[in-house]
């Protein structure tokens, strides 16, 4: 009888059969689990498909790859643009300076968000004075950034100068312009200029000269220094007989005009004596006169910067006069003053009433004009903004503009359109005119700048005002000159050379004037119509003055202090 299998017997028979395949599936499966292929879902090696289905699908999913890195590349600059892009106003772009180089304006720009635009450009306006906004003509154009240098021609002497031109950076959008900019004008004209024509500063002393008596010797006898002419603009543009081509169109000149001041000046220079010419619009030219001012009567007008016709001619009568009285045959002009007591618009400089900020504008706009004119020319040359004495109080609010406000509203504006080397020019006369003693006592004549008026007394007041950090010119202050100052002598003669004496040595203490100019050398009979006598020649005021600077001026400082009433006057000086 056959033994019976154990029952484990059996169990292990079983478990042998089945695990010998399965030994022999992990040996064929195990090295690929441990070491697999690296694939990525783009593989498509593997698969067993016809080659044109195939390359479908590989074309398909490199498509697809492109779209989605397009995607994200389109995303990525869509935030980077909104980023650095914001809506386009007035101010997000500086033009931080304009400046002459070579032949060429050169723009200088920064901002720190960029204007958003339809074609990432940004677009240079050239605009006359008198244009604002998108107005003007597009001069050059570069590709946007945070920081941009561009350029384009001066064109100086042609129908295509940019020299009086102010310039606005622009961007297109939604198909119109839009200014990004303030506007900016050039700061350096006389990097232009073609004369360099040495200054005739020999020194302070200066006087209001007689034509009658400009062919004499009593100038040069009375050691004079500085001389002051007056032009009337339309006296020279009311004839002819002078042609001067300027920026592609003749003008013509009164000769008997230019004959006059080829005189004066070649005289007072053949003297040694410095010339300074007052520019003033009277009537006998109405493209002069500004459209605020013809309705009115008055001694002198504002320019007119208003129109194209007006700009013109301003600027070709300062490069015609610049360029005749900068060295040569007709002499030198160092000093211009553009226009007279311009604070005092009711009857030196008239304009209507439009208010001293609006009023202000307007002259700043006509001075860059001068001053361009004339520094493109002669670059030595010194220009002048003209002030009356009536510092913060006017005597009349409906005549005039206080002096003080007059010159803040000029400053902030030239500043704000680039800073040029202007100068001031100031009538410091006594109030009333009828009292010489500028040394004495006065409620409207102190030393602090809230000072009602300004005198030789306190001419401190002026030159500590332009002292102030955002007046400077280059880190120095702006020189003045006491362009129109004189003392009658119908209280006595001693007294007015007394105040002759005091005002050229308070002249003298104060580094920062220039000059004095006295009104005047002979006596005007419609002056002396007023009980005015404000001329020195052939009084005790003109042996005063001759000798002032001479080695005998303690001698009549002496003389005049004793007329004031004191020891020794330099101690009622203020230095500066």
């Amino acid at each position: 009888m056959l033994q019976k299998t154990p029952k484990w017997l059996i169990i292990l028979i079983a478990v042998i059969i089945v695990a010998i395949p399965a030994a022999i599936i992990g040996l064929i499966w195990l090295p690929g689990y441990l070491n697999p292929v690296e694939t990525s879902s783009a593989d498509t090696s593997w698969i067993t498909l016809p080659d044109e289905e195939l390359t479908a699908l590989r074309e398909k999913q490199a498509e697809e790859a492109e779209a989605a890195a397009s995607a994200a590349s389109k995303k990525a600059a869509e935030e980077e643009y909104e980023a650095t892009h914001d809506t386009p106003s007035k101010g997000m772009i500086t033009i931080e300076s304009c400046l002459i180089e070579d032949s060429y304006v050169m723009l200088h720009l920064t901002c720190e968000i960029m204007p958003k635009s339809d074609d990432a450009q940004y677009h240079v306006f050239a605009q006359a004075v008198y244009e604002s906004g998108t107005e003007g003509t597009e001069v050059a154009a570069e590709a946007e950034g945070t920081e941009i240098d561009l350029s384009f021609a001066l064109g100086s002497g042609t129908a295509d100068s940019m020299l009086d031109k102010k310039f606005v950076v622009c961007v297109l959008s939604d198909g119109e312009y839009i200014a990004v900019s303030g506007s900016h004008d050039i700061t350096n004209p006389e990097a232009a200029a073609y004369k360099t024509t040495d200054r005739n500063d020999n020194g302070k002393k200066g006087i209001l000269p007689a034509a009658s008596m400009l062919s004499s010797s009593e100038l040069a006898n009375l050691g004079t220094d500085q001389c002051l002419y007056n032009v009337k603009l339309g006296n020279l543009c009311s004839g002819s007989g002078i042609d001067y081509a300027y920026n592609g169109k003749t003008y013509s000149f009164s000769s008997s005009v230019i004959n006059e001041l080829d005189i004066v000046v070649s005289r007072l220079n053949s003297q040694g004596i410095q010339v300074t010419f007052v520019l003033l619009v009277n009537s006998g030219c109405t493209t002069l006169i500004h459209p605020e001012s013809r309705s009115g009567s008055a001694y002198y007008y504002a320019f007119n910067t208003a129109d194209s016709d007006g700009v013109a001619l301003l600027s070709a009568i300062a490069s015609f006069l610049a360029d005749r009285y900068s060295g040569g045959a007709y002499g030198t002009v160092d000093n211009w003053i553009v226009g007279n007591e311009i604070n005092a618009r009711g009857e030196w400089h008239y304009m209507s009433d439009i208010g001293a900020t609006a009023f202000t504008d307007e002259y700043a706009k006509a001075f860059r004009i001068f001053y361009n004119g004339i520094k493109s020319t002669n670059a030595n040359a010194r220009v002048y903004i003209s002030l009356d004495q009536q510092w913060s109080v006017s005597q009349d609010t409906s005549k005039y503009y206080t002096a003080r406000d007059v010159l803040q509203i000029f400053n902030d504006n030239i500043a704000l359109e680039g800073n040029i080397d202007w100068h001031v020019a100031i009538h410091p006369y006594d109030v009333p005119l009828t009292d010489p003693k500028v040394w004495a006592s006065s409620a409207s004549v102190t030393h602090s700048n809230d000072t009602a008026v300004i005198t030789m007394q306190n001419i401190d007041v002026l030159t500590d005002f332009l002292g102030q950090d955002d007046f400077l010119s280059n880190g120095e202050v702006r020189s003045v000159l006491c362009s129109e100052v004189g003392y009658t002598s119908t209280s006595g003669q001693e007294t007015q050379a007394a105040a002759v004496v005091y005002s050229y040595l308070q002249c003298m203490v104060n580094q920062h004037i220039d000059g004095i100019i006295l009104s005047r050398e002979l006596d005007d009979s419609s002056e002396v119509a007023q009980g005015l006598s404000l001329g020195i020649y052939g009084k005790t005021a003109w042996t005063y003055y001759k000798n002032i600077d001479t080695d005998d001026a303690q001698t009549y400082i002496d003389k005049a202090s004793a007329t004031i009433g004191v020891d020794d006057m330099t101690t009622l000086l203020t230095e500066r």
